[in-house]
């Protein structure tokens, strides 16, 4: 009906193509059996030797603020702030401890611990004199540039203590909204002669 008499006699009638239908579906069956055995022979593991089991999960956790290294900090999930603190280097001088985040509280994937810095309301004396403050006190500063810590205790070794904030402008070349920015947290206080 669907096959063409002429074709069927080509090939070896019926018989012919029921033995190339067999023939073929070995060959299929004998790929298929090769390929699950080669997998078979790679997979099984040597008697007595264990398998390492997953490395376990761990969160990722931003530490900002007044801590010693603020940044990015991979903990197990069990860890608790303080865990996360600590991994920053403990919290500075400058952090406001009426107001730290909840220390025995878990830290989560994904999340900010933040450590408040004693606010510019506070008193005068909470801000950084920059004439006197070690280089790691000033890069603990919120939006303190990099490498501008190392700057201000370099300028006060060559040239003396500042007498203006206006010389971070001046004479670092600070732009004027990041002086503005770091204004809360830094002054000039004149040494007494």
């Amino acid at each position: 009906m669907f096959v063409n008499e002429e074709h069927l006699q080509r090939v070896g009638g019926a018989r012919g193509v029921a033995i190339l239908a067999a023939a073929l579906l070995l060959v299929a069956a004998g790929v298929g059996w090769a390929a699950t055995r080669s997998a078979q022979a790679a997979a099984p593991v040597p008697v007595g030797q264990t398998v390492d089991p997953p490395a376990p999960p761990t969160v990722l956790v931003f530490v900002s603020g007044a801590v010693v290294h603020p940044g990015l900090y991979e903990l197990s999930p069990a860890a608790r702030v303080a865990d996360a603190i600590a991994a920053a280097g403990g919290i500075t001088s400058m952090a406001n401890q009426g107001k730290l985040p909840n220390m025995a509280g878990r830290v989560h994937d994904g999340r900010q611990i933040n450590v408040p810095f004693l606010g510019a309301t506070s008193t005068t004396a909470a801000r950084l004199d920059i004439n006197i403050a070690a280089e790691d006190e000033l890069a603990s500063v919120p939006g303190m540039p990099p490498g501008l810590a190392s700057e201000i205790v370099q300028y006060r070794l060559e040239w003396g203590p500042f007498t203006a904030m206006s010389q971070l402008h001046t004479d670092l070349g600070v732009d004027s909204a990041t002086l503005a920015g770091l204004d809360k947290y830094i002054r000039v206080v004149l040494p007494v002669q």
